[in-house]
């Protein structure tokens, strides 16, 4: 055989494997499907409706996932009394059986909230470690240090109710402190109020009688002393007659006022410590119906007692605010508090006020030849040119 003739068998061979192939391939699948061995088992068929089929294979339901809730963690740590917001704040999964019933789920009830006690980082927080009133953080369980905000430290001041805004402050508010000092002028070297007093020493010569019939004498030196006071100064009148100029009142001050901004009100009055918790009081035993009824306590009801106005109050301010508060106090500065309108914690661009801004402010014209004041009425000083020099104690001459 040649060549061509072996490959014309080989290609015969070829056709006739595939046609065979294929045909048990197509066979194969117009057969039906086997069933699996179903002996015992009923079929769909014949169930009856709603019965549920069983088979061999045992096979348990997956276990549900337990439901989740979501609480609110302290992204960091934050001290007692510190104020809430979104930064110190997150949420997390936990499951919902081991939740209680206090803790925080909304970021939105958390914020604004002040921390009772130390708040830890990644804590769960519940209602029990914040609270909304930052007073019950002072008063009921750490005192009034919670309430002072940091970098500041607290003073007491004294008020009345013109200062302390008619008794209208209350602890966490914010006020603005006004204050007027009065500027005298003193003598540098006697560091004391002018005008000064002058004393002069005015010598006399007092011819003395001498012996009967003698006609002689002796002459002696008397010497009066006379006090200035206030010195003021010695003019000339046209008549040619020199006199003692003195002011007709004590020395004028120049009141200047300032304002301190943004103290917070720790706490209005004198802080009282908490009560102690008292235990429950045991229910009487009752009274037999044949018993007498005990006599009422002797004294009668006792009257509820007034409460009093408080006369100090507690304001937190920086330390170098609150030294020159300091300063104001003892230099007997007349203080007024203003109240602000609530969470107003800007400072303002506010001017020292004296009669120079009042002139230059309303654009006031002073006369001519015309010196000027504000001040309230100084009592006027009655001249005394021979009374001694009253004694120096120190005090403002306006108060005497």
């Amino acid at each position: 055989m040649n060549r061509r003739t072996i490959l014309i068998l080989i290609l015969a061979v070829s056709f006739v494997a595939l046609g065979a192939v294929g045909i048990i391939y197509l066979r194969q699948q117009n057969q039906p499907a086997q069933t699996a061995n179903t002996e015992g088992v009923p079929s769909v068929e014949n169930s009856t409706p709603g019965a549920e089929a069983s088979t061999d294979l045992d096979l348990e339901p997956a276990t549900p996932l337990p439901p989740m809730v979501e609480v609110v963690v302290s992204l960091q740590t934050v001290p007692r009394g510190w104020r809430m917001t979104e930064n110190e704040l997150t949420t997390d999964m936990r499951v919902a059986d081991e939740v209680g019933s206090n803790v925080l789920t909304n970021i939105t009830d958390t914020i604004g909230l002040y921390a009772r006690t130390d708040i830890f980082q990644g804590q769960t927080l519940t209602k029990d470690d914040l609270i909304s009133d930052i007073t019950l953080v002072g008063d009921q369980e750490f005192g009034p240090s919670s309430l002072i905000p940091p970098g500041f430290i607290a003073a007491a001041i004294p008020m009345d109710r013109l200062s302390g805004v008619a008794y209208a402050l209350n602890e966490g508010d914010y006020i603005d402190i006004m204050m007027t000092f009065s500027f005298y002028q003193i003598d540098e070297q006697f560091q004391t109020y002018l005008e000064n007093a002058a004393v002069f020493f005015l010598n006399e010569a007092v011819q003395a009688a001498g012996e009967e019939g003698t006609g002689e004498g002796s002459t002696d030196i008397a010497t009066n002393i006379f006090v200035l006071w206030p010195y003021g100064r010695f003019e000339e009148l046209p008549t040619g007659d020199t006199v003692h100029v003195h002011g007709s009142e004590l020395q004028r001050p120049v009141p200047i006022s300032m304002i301190l901004q943004n103290a917070r009100v720790i706490q209005v009055g004198n802080w009282t410590p908490p009560d102690p918790v008292t235990p429950a009081t045991p229910t009487p035993e009752p009274i037999a119906e044949d018993q007498p009824t005990p006599p009422p306590a002797p004294g009668g009801p006792i009257s509820p007692t007034a409460t009093p106005y408080p006369d100090v109050i507690l304001l937190a301010l920086t330390p170098q605010q609150q030294l020159f508060l300091k300063y104001a106090i003892e230099s007997q500065a007349n203080i007024d508090l203003a109240l602000r309108r609530a969470n107003d914690n800007q400072l303002y661009t506010v001017e020292n006020v004296d009669v120079n801004f009042l002139l230059e402010r309303f654009n006031i014209e002073v006369p001519p030849g015309f010196n000027y004041s504000v001040d309230s009425p100084v009592s006027a000083a009655t001249p005394t040119p021979n009374a001694a020099p009253a004694e120096d104690t120190g005090a403002n001459p306006n108060n005497s």
